[in-house]
């Protein structure tokens, strides 16, 4: 189960700080790729790929001759045991006791009450243990900035729904346009799934993005959407311990996630508009909020879209066909995915020398990303400090939706037909939903999920494509743009990048193309 369980936050203020298989198709899906059909690749990309379900597996394939990596994939497993309560192969028993820690936790009929307690039951007590598990390898921002001798303040956004979002922000630069209290056009970037504002600053002063830009003279802001290494706290009382932290999907970062962090940084620094820069998810949520409340399109003078991700007809990405292919009840249920607290020691322990820095990296490329020419080993292992950073398993259950689903369209969350308050379990009955979960006629009024209408974009969008991208795929992102029409100013291709290219490439061309546009639609002071 290595990959589901907790991951780490900030504290008190601080932070502890592809190739395609021969015979996979790059065509479009039939529309006749039903969830049955779907799910039937499914089988055949684990048979290919001898996957067994879990990313644990997955590496006890790859690592099966290396002893001592076997060892310590072992061991992290161990630890995830200890401590992630739902993951994705578990016994009827185990599910049982998994379906009462959730009673208990969300104050179902019959759970404990805080007066029945012991004092190793209290959920400060038990996040505290939960987070601090393997400190060393928390993602340190803060030790990444102040390295290059940039200044770096954390910001807090409360969303709608008491989420508690971290904005990172580095207001002037440092050899240039560095002098502070100076008004500057605002800008914001957005990060995708499994990864952090830190995407941004993990390389040299010269070679990340957000280092670029505050030396250009802009004010630079990062945003945090919840779950993520640092936006790790509620006001209503949950924890990233518990199930019911993570039952939000796309679509609660999309309408209350970036509405929050958007509205912060211009109230903060009294700017009319700011320009909105989203790399993969961090582009789908941008033009979901936009498509939903079209006010925010004013808010915003530009939208850059980075190897955006919309639909996924032409998705080559092995990691989501696999692991979101197949989507049973534990995994809407199943919390946290790929913390980094448990991925990164095993990638530090296992990928720092060669020649296993090269299966490493292959490895990652083949299951995920696809590969890159840009993105070696070396830049893998300073990586693994920050990346991957936690993401909701609901939120690659919401992608899995839609690949499996015949219709081209980006819909909100499925969340069924059955409307009742119970679950049917063939060996134990009815059983309450997970968090009193609804059904699509009480949320929206239908028996489908509702499409978000791409065409009620109205601020200008730049596309930034890669021609290899597996995800973001070229056919995928020429249906974006008719979708979007007028709205797209432009569509700039990279010939030879892939899908992280766009963020972590050390020496990239994006950024003199992403000043020219914030040029020429800048956003002002």
């Amino acid at each position: 189960m290595l990959g589901i369980s907790g991951a780490v936050r900030p504290i008190d203020g601080q932070t502890d700080g592809l190739s395609i298989p021969a015979g996979s198709t790059g065509s479009s899906r039939s529309s006749s790729s039903s969830s049955s059909g779907s799910s039937t690749e499914g089988g055949v990309l684990r048979q290919q790929l001898g996957i067994s379900g879990d990313l644990r597996s997955y590496l006890e394939q790859v690592f099966k001759n290396a002893p001592d990596a076997l060892l310590k994939i072992g061991q992290a497993g161990q630890q995830e045991d200890q401590l992630g309560w739902f993951g994705t192969t578990t016994s009827d028993a185990e599910q049982q006791q998994q379906q009462q820690q959730v009673r208990a936790m969300d104050g179902y009929p019959g759970s404990s009450s805080a007066a029945n307690r012991s004092a190793t039951d209290d959920p400060e007590v038990l996040n505290a243990q939960y987070e601090a598990t393997l400190p060393q390898y928390k993602s340190r921002i803060y030790d990444q900035v102040a390295a290059r001798g940039y200044p770096l303040e954390r910001h807090a956004a409360v969303t709608t729904d008491g989420y508690e979002l971290v904005l990172h922000r580095i207001p002037h630069g440092k050899d240039k346009n560095n002098q502070p209290g100076v008004k500057k056009p605002v800008v914001f970037l957005q990060h995708g799934v499994t990864l952090a504002s830190d995407c941004f600053t993990v390389f040299g002063a010269n070679e990340s993005l957000a280092y670029i830009l505050a030396d250009a003279g802009y004010d630079v802001w990062m945003g945090n959407t919840r779950g993520n290494t640092y936006s790790r706290r509620t006001t209503k009382g949950l924890f990233p311990y518990q199930a019911e932290f993570w039952y939000f999907s796309m679509d609660e970062m999309a309408l209350h996630d970036v509405p929050a962090m958007v509205d912060y940084a211009l109230q903060h620094t009294g700017a009319i508009q700011l320009a909105y820069v989203g790399h993969s998810q961090g582009a789908t949520l941008g033009l979901m909020l936009c498509a939903s409340r079209p006010e925010y399109c004013q808010k915003m003078s530009v939208m850059v879209l980075m190897g955006p991700v919309v639909f996924v007809d032409y998705m080559q990405s092995s990691f989501l066909k696999v692991f979101t292919n197949e989507i049973n009840q534990p995994w809407r249920v199943s919390g946290e995915f790929l913390p980094n607290r448990l991925v990164g020691p095993v990638y530090q322990s296992l990928c720092s020398h060669w020649p296993m820095d090269e299966v490493c990296v292959a490895a990652i490329s083949f299951v995920s990303f696809g590969p890159s020419m840009h993105v070696g080993a070396a830049e893998y292992l300073t990586l693994s400090g920050s990346w991957p950073s936690s993401a909701g398993s609901r939120n690659l259950v919401h992608w899995g939706q839609m690949y499996k689903s015949p219709e081209l369209e980006l819909r909100r969350f499925d969340l069924g037909i059955a409307c009742n308050v119970t679950t049917w379990h063939p060996l134990r009955g009815f059983e309450p939903k997970p968090f009193r979960e609804t059904c699509n006629a009480a949320a929206y009024g239908s028996r489908e999920p509702p499409a978000y209408d791409l065409s009620r974009v109205s601020a200008p969008v730049v596309i930034l494509a890669g021609n290899m991208d597996v995800m973001a795929a070229p056919d995928d992102i020429a249906e974006q743009a008719r979708r979007l029409g007028p709205a797209v100013k432009r569509t700039i291709a990279y010939p030879d990048y892939t899908h992280m290219d766009f963020v972590w490439d050390r020496n990239s061309k994006v950024p003199a193309d992403l000043m020219a546009v914030l040029q020429e639609y800048s956003p002002g002071s």
